[in-house]
């Protein structure tokens, strides 16, 4: 956990206690000399009762009001500790390239007998040639790191820069690769709604390991870092900056892989955000393809801008100013309250002690990891009844993450139980079951409770009652109070039921099907056997009547 300080020169304020705490002794000892003239006229008076009080009185009063300004101070100091996920709509995309252009990259072991300065500038001009809507910048890396051509569209100008490079260019000595790419990040300008991205040309040859920690930069501020290696890892001799001195180098791969591991180490926000560090090796197939995939390169219209609109998240510095103001604002009343309390006796004073060292205990002690956490999930939580969803599900991915790395279970749980919730309202109901279903058994009941309601809510609505009454009863099992839960008990077994009753008249109205074409066939054929005795004895009738009327 990184500790900041935005103005440490705001510290020299808490030398003022010096002067203070001395002029409050001397009026100690003023009102005490005077208060050993009265003494001795009226030993019995309430206010000598209260005066014998007094150096207890002041002394708290004066340790109480000193804390309530070292709090004011630190207030104003600007202390922060600790990192949140902000969630960042960001849209078009801004490249800033690094060139290493000291002396090791003048070794000719590139392709076809290039240096390896000479290989980066055709690499590069090859991609700058399929970057259309893109900005770039331009950064030299020797012994500094000089942005040479800020942040422009203008790919013709860059172009011009690359015909040029040389280690000539810049007078420093050594190779800086973590300087170059600290200015490359500041060549990005601040709230801009760009997807930054740095390509570092590079045989990974440096000479002060600034690296790392310039990598991890770049991942808080939710920028992606691609080292682009250019070389042999045989080593090579080639000419010192001196003229003279021959020194042997090359490709150092497996130093900038390690410190893109390191810096992906640290990359809290890989869960919801693309930021990448990786390591490219310039001669494999399909490098550059790696490298302009992630670039938006459509025609910028308002149209393409808010398709290719996306939403990243990059660390913040959680600030304390709120603390340490509510600090100086309770120690500055508790100040006030101490000098009117009547202390009457050793066991008072001792019980008066004991609360405020109760009371210091509560902000200062180790709770502070747990307070922390549980007021980020109240934020986020308040975001969810805003329907602000993203940023619900990115305070309670980062209080999920902090509160596992701290082995806090109960935190943890009830982190990952909101996370699922939060994936629940954006319908997204396979990723809210995984979250669900992560959920120990050893978790609180409430949890367990509102796990399996909501999880027999889900399979309900994919029309799974057999499932959903199942999850119902054990919800039911954690807390056999709830209405709701016995009412969606009772819908989803009847919906089974139905279904079941469903499927059996199905099965029945076949067999019946098959059996009333049997009855049709025997009925219609007793039919016809009926209709032909009828003909003939109509035959036989009409027959002895056409005789007698002839």
């Amino acid at each position: 956990m990184n500790f900041t300080c935005q103005r440490p020169s705001a510290l020299f304020a808490l030398l003022i206690l010096i002067p203070a705490i001395i002029v409050c002794v001397l009026r100690y000892k003023h009102i005490m000399k005077h208060f050993n003239l009265y003494i001795l006229k009226d030993t019995d008076s309430a206010t000598t009762k209260r005066m014998r009080k007094f150096p207890v009185t002041l002394l708290l009063r004066t340790i109480f009001r000193s804390i309530a300004w070292v709090m004011l101070v630190l207030s104003y100091a600007g202390f922060s500790w600790g990192t949140y996920l902000e969630p960042i709509q960001k849209s078009g995309t801004a490249v800033s390239m690094v060139f290493d252009i000291s002396y090791s990259m003048e070794a000719d072991d590139g392709p076809a007998g290039l240096t390896r300065l000479k290989a980066a500038e055709n690499y590069a001009s090859m991609l700058l040639s399929q970057m259309k809507s893109a900005n770039v910048s331009v950064v030299l890396a020797k012994g500094e790191g000089q942005v040479v051509i800020p942040l422009t569209d203008d790919k013709a100008c860059v172009e011009t820069l690359l015909e040029s490079l040389s280690p000539r260019l810049m007078t420093s000595g050594g190779s800086s690769l973590g300087k170059g790419i600290r200015s490359a990040l500041k060549s990005f300008p601040s709230n801009s709604s760009y997807t930054n991205t740095i390509w570092v040309f590079t045989d990974g040859d440096e000479t002060d390991g600034q690296l790392e920690n310039a990598l991890i930069e770049c991942v808080k501020a939710g920028v992606s870092v691609y080292l682009i290696g250019f070389g042999t890892e045989r080593e090579v001799p080639v000419l010192a900056g001196d003229g003279k001195t021959i020194v042997n180098t090359g490709l150092r791969s497996a130093k900038m892989k390690k410190a893109c591991e390191i810096a992906m180490e640290k990359n809290v926000a890989q869960l919801v955000s693309d930021t990448k560090i990786e390591y490219i090796d310039a001669t494999e197939a399909g490098s550059a393809l790696s490298l302009l995939a992630p670039l938006k390169n459509n025609v910028p219209s308002s149209a393409d801008l808010e398709k290719d609109a996306v939403v990243t998240y990059e660390l913040k510095p959680v600030q304390r100013y709120a603390l340490f103001l509510g600090l100086a604002f309770f120690f500055f009343i508790l100040g006030y309250v101490v000098t009117e309390l009547d202390i009457d006796s050793i066991n008072h004073k001792i019980h008066k002690a004991s609360v405020v060292s109760l009371i210091c205990c509560l902000f200062f002690t180790s709770c502070s990891g747990r307070i922390d956490g549980s007021k980020r999930i109240l934020e986020s939580s308040w975001s969810w009844y805003q329907q602000k969803y993203n940023t619900a599900i990115a305070g309670f991915l980062q209080t999920a993450y902090e509160a596992q790395e701290k082995d806090d279970f109960i935190l943890e749980q009830y982190a990952v139980y909101n996370l699922a919730v939060s994936y629940l309202m954006k319908n997204e109901n396979d990723a809210a079951l995984e979250r669900f279903n992560s959920i120990s058994l050893d978790a609180p009941a409430p949890v367990l409770y509102a796990t399996y309601y909501n999880k027999g809510v889900i399979a309900f609505r994919t029309g799974d009652y057999e499932s959903a009454a199942e999850d119902f009863r054990k919800a039911l099992s954690y807390n056999g109070s709830k209405i709701d839960a016995k009412i969606n008990l009772e819908l989803s077994l009847m919906n089974a039921e139905k279904e079941a009753r469903a499927k059996d008249s199905a099965v029945n109205q076949v067999t019946q099907d098959n059996g009333s074409d049997t009855t049709k066939s025997a009925v219609f054929e007793r039919i016809r056997e009926y209709d032909k005795k009828q003909w003939k004895s109509s035959e036989k009738s009409e027959t002895t009547n056409s005789a007698q009327d002839f």
